[in-house]
């Protein structure tokens, strides 16, 4: 009796390891969840699959997915930063307070990237020689560079912005993709790439790892932290600026609540929060998803407080589910 039914349970068994190992694979498990996501969305509503709400959808996620590029490789490599919002709209504002006083494009956009790199450097200065866990360094300047860029536009909008420059996000694109997707797509090929082919970056897994035996490795640990967290204060720079193009104007807001969004989908694509695991492609599928969430919860009228609960819910069960998976990996 035994002899007759196992190889009915081993069948069983072998099916059930085939698809355990199929949803291990983050990537293709969120592939299917936006998949059955947008099918569903599809029937709920005439409106999701029309070409300007797909539009709408790339265009927003496109600025998040330039920020996420930079937070991803300082993820991976154990750094935290929560003040990419902040950080985001603080350079927006200063790109737009130099237009407003008569500077060219070029060298307003110049200092805006410039002040990305020095505001994610201090970050990493902050990090590297306080000692402090990146999550507190990163909260405290959240709220320091959100201060400043407040200070800058003195809790006004800026609005008086010339033409040439609005053109850059809202009228300019390549093979008819807007602009602003274009430099995404740049964006994460070099973040691929980087991650993939470049011995520094590649270091990334190892330090997330566990930093005291990369050190002990002979990678200089606080080396790549600095740069790291300067790549993510330029790419939140550059996110900024394009901001202020598209929408032609500048919100006291602009920036404001961007780091949850953009963390809660790193951490849904497969990017530990504890370090060591990740990849682009995976922070573009989670960040893919949040925007189709964000699209839906627009579609169905869903009030502006009632997305502020799901999307930190949202964050909640990402920051739990990433704990699990850590204490199961250690358990193994």
């Amino acid at each position: 009796m035994l002899s007759l039914g196992s190889p009915n349970k081993t069948a069983l068994c072998e099916r059930k390891s085939w698809l355990a190992s199929i949803f291990e694979i983050k990537e293709l498990t969120i592939v299917l969840i936006v998949i059955a996501f947008s099918v569903f969305l599809s029937f709920a509503s005439p409106y999701f699959l029309r070409t300007s709400n797909l539009l709408i959808i790339v265009n927003g996620l496109a600025l998040n997915m330039i920020i996420a590029v930079g937070l991803t490789i300082s993820l991976i490599g154990g750094n935290t930063d929560f003040s990419v919002g902040s950080l985001m709209g603080c350079c927006a504002f200063i790109s737009g307070k130099a237009l407003e006083a008569g500077a060219s494009i070029g060298i307003a956009i110049l200092a805006g990237l410039c002040s990305g790199i020095l505001l994610g450097l201090i970050n990493g200065i902050l990090v590297v020689k306080l000692k402090v866990m990146p999550i507190v360094v990163t909260m405290g300047t959240w709220m320091a560079y959100k201060g400043l860029g407040l200070t800058i536009v003195g809790n006004a909008s800026l609005s008086n912005l010339p033409a040439a420059f609005k053109v850059i996000a809202q009228d300019w694109n390549f093979l008819g993709l807007p602009f602003n997707i274009c430099v995404m797509i740049v964006v994460m090929i070099i973040g691929i790439l980087l991650l993939k082919y470049s011995n520094f970056f590649h270091e990334a897994f190892y330090i997330g790892g566990n930093k005291e035996s990369a050190r002990l490795a002979g990678i200089n640990v606080d080396r790549f932290t600095l740069i790291s967290y300067s790549i993510t204060g330029l790419l939140c720079a550059l996110s900024g600026i394009l901001m202020l193009s598209r929408l032609g104007s500048a919100p006291s807001t602009l920036g404001q609540g961007v780091e949850f969004n953009i963390i809660s989908a790193l951490l849904i694509g497969g990017v530990s929060f504890s370090g060591g695991e990740g990849s682009i492609m995976g922070a573009f599928l989670g960040i893919l998803l949040m925007g189709i969430i964000s699209n839906a919860l627009a579609l169905f009228g869903i009030n502006a407080n009632m997305q502020l609960l799901i999307v930190g819910s949202i964050l909640v069960f990402s920051v739990w589910m990433d704990e699990v998976n850590r204490r199961r990996k250690e358990r193994k």
